[in-house]
């Protein structure tokens, strides 16, 4: 049996109603545990997005979880900040082709949605676009590949690998677990 994909989600006060509405999705139709929820009330997002982008950052660099969705009114802000972190790939999207591709070709942890930018029904797309576009480094493309090795060297020259980092980070083909997250 294959095991649930564990995931972290977070918002701010504006997309509180939207987190709601995509953790209710993950959960029932894709299956996924939900391990990182710290919004339970639209006030809990207010001023929040940078702390929340360190925590989530932190939880995917222990491996706590791989996956991260962040939704406010863009999804711009959140995925700045998450970037600011060793082994992070976070992107903004607004569309499922750019959704896939970065999972595909950048094998991107976290995405932000903006619940200004799209709908409830397309934001669905979007997310089915990323969760089910897992990177495989068997069938990737070569120069995805070496992107991410040279993503790994520029991670290495310019940000500090914390000493909690739990695992390669996607950078590399995960020989310890692989096809379980």
């Amino acid at each position: 049996m294959k095991m649930k994909t564990k995931i972290a989600i977070a918002c701010d006060d504006i997309g509180f109603e939207r987190k709601e509405a995509i953790k209710r999705y993950l959960e029932e139709e894709k299956q996924a545990e939900v391990v990182f929820d710290p919004v339970k009330t639209p006030q809990d997002g207010v001023n929040t997005f940078a702390s929340l982008a360190d925590e989530m950052a932190e939880l995917i660099q222990k491996d706590a979880c791989r996956l991260g969705i962040y939704i406010c009114g863009t999804g711009i802000g959140f995925t700045c900040q998450a970037n600011k972190h060793w082994g992070i790939r976070a992107v903004a999207v607004t569309n499922p082709y750019s959704a896939k591709r970065a999972r595909l070709s950048n094998n991107a942890q976290i995405i932000g949605l903006g619940c200004r930018v799209n709908d409830l029904e397309y934001t669905k797309m979007i997310v089915d676009a990323w969760y089910d576009n897992s990177f495989d480094f068997a069938s990737a493309r070569e120069n995805s590949k070496k992107n991410l090795l040279e993503a790994e060297r520029s991670d290495n020259a310019l940000l500090t690998r914390p000493s909690f980092v739990a695992w390669n980070m996607g950078f590399k083909p995960d020989t310890d677990n692989p096809g379980t997250r």
